[in-house]
Parts: C-alpha cells; sequence; structure tokens
C-alpha cells in the first residue's frame, strides 16, 4: 500500500507546488522604476511660452537624476526654476533635478517646472502636450500631459 501511495504523494506534491508559484504570483502590474502622474501643461498660443508641470516618482533604491526634457510640440523644453529674490520671481534654468530613491518631486507653478518655449501650436484644453523625460542613467520616459488652466 505504502508503493501505491508514493506516486499519489508524488502528483500532490507536484501539483501544491505548481500552485505555490502560481499564487505567488500577482496580477498587480509591476511598479514602475521611475513613475510620473498628475502632468499637466497651460494652456498658450501659438509661438508662445507656457508651462508642464508633473510628479516624478523615483520608486528604486538609488538616486536618479533628470537631466533633459524634449517635446515636439515646442521650439524648445527647458526645466526652470521659480525663485523669490529682492521681492521679485524670476526664473532660473536648472540643468538637472534630482530625485533621491524613494521620494518624489513635485513640478508645480511658482517653482520647479518645464517651460515649452516657442509652441508649435496652440495649447488648448483638451488637447494634450507630448514629453520625453532624459535621465542621468539614460532612462527616457515619456509622458502625455493634458492642458488645462491653472
Amino acid at each position: 500500500m505504502t508503493l501505491r501511495l508514493l506516486p499519489v504523494v508524488t502528483v500532490a506534491a507536484v501539483v501544491l507546488t505548481g500552485l505555490g508559484i502560481a499564487c505567488t504570483t500577482s496580477d498587480a502590474p509591476p511598479i514602475e522604476r521611475i513613475a510620473v502622474r498628475s502632468g499637466w501643461a497651460r494652456i498658450a498660443d501659438s509661438g508662445a511660452t507656457s508651462g508642464a508641470y508633473l510628479e516624478i516618482a523615483n520608486n528604486d533604491t538609488v538616486a536618479i537624476t533628470l537631466v533633459g526634457v524634449t517635446t515636439d510640440d515646442a521650439g524648445a523644453a527647458e526645466v526652470h526654476e521659480t525663485m523669490q529674490h529682492d521681492g521679485m520671481a524670476h526664473m532660473m534654468p536648472r540643468t538637472e533635478v534630482g530625485i533621491p530613491a524613494g521620494d518624489v518631486v513635485t513640478m508645480a507653478p511658482g517653482g520647479v517646472h518645464v517651460m515649452l518655449i516657442n509652441l508649435r501650436r496652440a495649447l488648448v484644453i483638451g488637447d494634450s502636450v507630448r514629453l520625453r523625460l532624459r535621465f542621468s542613467d539614460s532612462t527616457s520616459v515619456n509622458v502625455t500631459a493634458p492642458v488645462r488652466t491653472p
């Protein structure tokens, strides 16, 4: 009888092992190393300048650095930061924005943002702007930011 149960026990062990492997997988999508969310861009006329604002989450265990932004929707896209000096607001270009491991950088009006210079078309509500974010480790992330009013 022991000999007859051995194949059954072996099959049961294989089935349970297979179920255990199946149970360890998840239907949830994998966490992105760099996640961009809450993006939007300001309305503006063709040829004008606009701003785009994003949240960039670094879900990795090492810091990353945003080193550039490109778009086909404007002549140039540059990261800027609005600063106060002697009671006056002015913008300074940023060549890079560090994002510590496990942290989020929030781009917002009056702070760090993407300047869209010399728009190739008008940006109207319901439209969107396509951006490509470049990071120091050669990673690129494509983003579509809907156009809206602040």
